[in-house]
């Protein structure tokens, strides 16, 4: 006994100091590509895309990556730096569950909300250089050199305070260094060129050892026009371009070969034409109260929508009857297909799924249908939040394949490993994790061995 508690001393003080060792000199480079699905590289299609071709060919790709619930951006994005579930790391939905309206529907911004380790923190703990660009969940992380993701204003709007706050919540000067660097002025709404180049920025004058980009045109043009739409493919094509352009400066740095570059996404997409807005039902049964102004003032029952999910929340979660009673509605919603509920959870069901942990009910939705936080109308068309149609969405049961995100990995441990299969998107940062030598959550997931140095070329 005693000998084994020594040699198991030892194996820990080895692999301790081996990751220290390479630690300074191992980089990774995250690029997500917000909404890219997997078909866009698994088969054969009309995008031009052969920088992602080309990586996906000669080193290793995901069939689908599950996604979280529900399979929107925030959540998904905090599971790609944690390896958990959403449950665990507290960020449950892109904005914050406020019934009343009492945050002007802000967006969960802010890294404080983060419960457990992320790839971020823990790389710097080791005093490796961490780089991030827009990804999302950042507001007030310590990351080395960092624009975070945040608007005050309506997104799609242009105000002088949108930049003043990327000034206040950047690295200082990194902003004003990039405008030097390339001889103009960054825009107060940032593109995804500009994000290119101010990743572009970091990746040559400082080679940080982790470096995040998120790229969000895709997503947004499959929102409005849908998924595969002529205007989608193009800025598909467009964001190719941008991936090239990362690995070039990688090459000009002397990086490339030394890099695990990963091509990641938080989702998949599906058409939508409709929404159901179960809340219209909740206040017809008098379970929800709203002003003249429609402002919800009291609720017994509350309809949280997150897309093409959404969530019942009651104020007192232990009343068996009320939940009885609400999933007596739901179900006669459902008799009638022309809803477009497809699905509907307990609260048991929604746990084991790692999302809500409050929420007593769960409905998925019908490809086609959304969900909406509206009280007026149970049916109503659907549009983005600034009045223009919307013909796209996702935040569907990640399970279902149109909903996997995407994986495209490249560099040291990826050569000619071909097909991952599909794979979970907790894997991806416990992964990400033993490259870099650093410790996450204890409730992580497990790497993807065959990723990891050792794991030996596999066949395509």
């Amino acid at each position: 006994m005693k000998h084994s508690l020594q040699l198991t001393a030892l194996l820990s003080v080895i692999g301790v100091t081996l990751a220290l060792a390479q630690g300074p000199d191992v980089h990774v480079l995250m690029i997500s590509v917000d909404g890219l699905m997997p078909s866009s590289y698994t088969s054969p299609g009309p995008a031009r895309i052969p920088v992602l071709r080309a990586l996906a060919a000669a080193g290793a790709s995901a069939k689908g990556v599950v996604s979280v619930l529900p399979s929107v951006t925030y959540p998904a994005h905090t599971t790609l730096i944690t390896g958990v579930n959403p449950a665990v790391h507290g960020i449950l939905n892109n904005g914050m569950f406020d019934p009343e309206g009492r945050s002007g529907n802000a967006s969960n911004w802010y890294a404080s909300a983060i419960k457990v380790p992320t790839l971020l923190g823990a790389a710097r703990s080791r005093g490796l250089k961490v780089g991030a660009v827009t990804w999302p969940v950042t507001v007030g992380m310590e990351v080395d050199f960092h624009v975070p993701e945040f608007w005050r204003t309506s997104f799609g709007t242009d105000f002088p305070e949108n930049r003043m706050f990327l000034d206040v919540a950047s690295t200082p000067h990194l902003l004003d260094a990039v405008e030097n660097a390339q001889g103009k002025p960054l825009p107060w709404r940032l593109t995804d060129a500009d994000r290119l180049s101010i990743a572009r920025f970091i990746l040559r004058t400082h080679q940080p050892n982790l470096m995040l980009v998120h790229f969000i045109e895709l997503d947004a043009m499959q929102h409005t026009t849908g998924p595969n739409s002529p205007e989608s493919l193009a800025t598909l094509e467009r964001i190719d371009g941008h991936i090239g352009a990362l690995l070039q400066t990688l090459t000009e740095g002397g990086l490339r070969e030394k890099t695990h570059v990963l091509v990641v996404s938080d989702h998949g997409f599906l058409p939508i034409t409709r929404r159901l807005q179960v809340n219209a039902l909740l206040k017809r049964e008098r379970l929800l109260e709203t002003d003249a102004g429609g402002r919800i003032t009291k609720w017994d029952a509350y309809f949280y929508s997150t897309g093409g999910t959404g969530f019942v929340f009651l104020k007192d979660p232990t009343d068996q009857q009320m939940v009885a009673r609400v999933r007596a509605m739901l179900e006669n919603l459902r008799a009638d297909r022309a809803n477009g509920i497809r699905t509907i959870w307990s609260r048991d069901e929604i746990v084991k799924l790692g999302s809500f942990p409050d929420a007593v009910l769960g409905i998925d939705m019908q490809s086609g249908f959304y969900t909406g936080g509206g009280h007026d109308t149970l049916l109503a068309g659907v549009s983005m939040n600034d009045g223009r149609p919307m013909a796209g969405g996702h935040g569907f049961d990640p399970r279902r394949p149109e909903l996997h995100g995407s994986l495209v990995v490249s560099g040291p441990t990826a050569k000619g490993r071909g097909t991952l299969g599909v794979v979970r998107m907790t894997q991806i940062a416990p992964t990400v994790a033993r490259w870099l030598g650093v410790g996450l959550s204890p409730l992580a997931d497990q790497p993807l061995d065959k990723l990891l140095p050792g794991a030996g070329s596999q066949p395509h």
